[in-house]
């Protein structure tokens, strides 16, 4: 091979192949050639090339039909493909038949070059002395294919090779348990047990409790001697959600463990002797919370050995298409109906929408959908929570005028309640209010009450 690789851009737009051309060669690292349609590119093949770039929709025969030419001739020829926003779910069926990876347009220069090395790389057309972790699109329970998630693979391979402590730091909802899942599982403590526990959850009292354990009689309550999280994870792993909410005596307490691997349970002077691995995490800047005097420095640095940041849905948003693909069938399979599929409006609002909630809001958005939709395919409405549930035929939008203020709040939402739930009932008539109330992201109980509240039965 070369030792610059060639790379065939493919595109229908002859300036947008210049452009990338132009780019490309000013790097110095690669050798570019163009071609502006699907028998152009086949006859660019004829010659060395070592990765494709092709636009996904084109005149003619499009890039997904190119791609599969590509991987019947040329199965081990790495293919990055460029859509747009609405294409999500052609994006996802080419991943399927083959594609490395993509881009949506419009992208940024360096994002572009970002990932043509890193799939060079992954396919050995270049070599890295430091990189020790293939590309992956999935790593346990975590899904998605961009670098700052290869970071996060990466980080946890390491992870899972020590027994060190591990501190990881992320907004809500970013998946920072199933890191610390992925390390447990990957280790040498992985037929041990995992035990999670939320210090935000619970008050001092409770949670003291149930870390250590208590001796019947340690307080009103406490009918029997209890195990503590530290007991139920000897020899296995404790993963301390939102450790940062910790209160400080507590905190004094925790220390000690990493120090010494002992303690006492709540009421009981037996000291305890443990051999478990720490996992935290928390949404809260600590070394901030350090300086504040919220949380020690002691135990800031005793947590923080490795450091795994796990980013926002709104940095990585190219994963999106495989985390809604892989949504829609998750959530289709527990609701026992077929996989649905998004409106092109439904797919770009997907795409484009921030995530502040991040990957757990993706994942309840798209969880009502399937509920709530009555159509094989989801449309934009079907996502009420963010202010498209009012259906176009819905008396919603004219009953209840904006000019009326504050006080219609409260109604538009046990309105808009009662319709999504109704919708629930009449979707699936055969599944009990436990099932009803899985789908929809609330308790049984909970939602008892609602068709109280509403006056609503099943057959109603």
């Amino acid at each position: 091979m070369p030792d610059k690789p060639m790379i065939l851009v493919v595109d229908d737009e002859k300036r947008i192949c210049r452009s990338l051309e132009i780019l490309l060669s000013e790097e110095g690292q690669y050798r570019v050639k163009t071609a502006t349609d699907y028998y152009a590119a086949l006859d660019s093949l004829k010659g060395p090339v070592d990765l494709v770039v092709t636009d996904l929709t084109m005149p003619g025969k499009s890039g997904l039909e190119l791609l599969c030419a590509i991987k019947k001739e040329k199965p081990d020829l790495p293919v990055i493909l460029m859509t747009a926003y609405s294409t999500v779910e052609s994006a996802v069926t080419a991943i399927k038949e083959g594609a490395n990876d993509y881009i949506q347009k419009p992208f940024d220069n360096d994002e572009l070059l970002s990932l043509i090395h890193k799939v060079l790389m992954a396919n050995h057309k270049i070599s890295v002395a430091d990189e020790d972790t293939p590309f992956r699109a999935r790593f346990g329970d975590m899904i998605g294919n961009s670098r700052q998630m290869q970071d996060v693979y990466r980080w946890v391979s390491r992870a899972a090779e020590t027994d060190s402590t591990v501190l990881i730091s992320g907004e809500s909802g970013t998946g920072k348990e199933l890191v610390a899942k992925a390390i447990h599982f990957s280790g040498s403590r992985k037929s041990k047990a995992f035990i999670a526990i939320n210090c935000a959850a619970l008050p001092e009292n409770l949670l003291e409790s149930e870390l250590f354990g208590h001796r019947k009689g340690a307080f009103t309550g406490a009918l029997r001697d209890k195990e503590g999280k530290f007991e139920l994870a000897d020899h296995g792993t404790l993963f301390l959600d939102e450790i940062g909410e910790m209160p400080l005596n507590l905190q004094s307490k925790l220390l000690r463990v990493l120090q010494e691997k002992e303690f006492e349970r709540v009421g009981d002077s037996a000291t305890i002797k443990v051999n478990v691995r720490i996992i935290a995490a928390s949404n809260r800047n600590l070394e901030n919370a350090v300086i504040e005097k919220l949380f020690r420095e002691d135990l800031f640095y005793r947590l923080n050995v490795l450091a795994i940041h796990v980013p926002p849905l709104r940095e990585r948003r190219e994963d999106l298409p495989l985390l809604i693909d892989h949504f829609l069938e998750e959530k289709a399979r527990r609701a026992g109906v077929l996989k649905k599929t998004l409106s092109k409006e439904a797919a770009s609002y997907l795409l484009q929408y921030d995530y502040p909630g991040n990957i757990r809001e993706l994942e309840n958005m798209i969880e009502r959908a399937v509920v709530i939709s009555q159509n094989p395919s989801i449309e934009l409405e079907d996502f009420p929570a963010q202010g498209h549930g009012l259906k176009k035929n819905s008396d919603l939008s004219t009953q209840i005028p904006m000019e009326e203020g504050l006080k219609k709040i409260e109604e538009i939402k046990f309105k808009l309640e009662k319709e999504v739930i109704e919708r629930a009932l009449k979707n699936y008539p055969d599944k009990s209010n436990s099932e009803i109330a899985e789908l929809l992201g609330t308790s049984r109980r909970i939602l008892e009450m609602r068709l109280k509240r509403y006056n609503i039965t099943k057959s109603s």
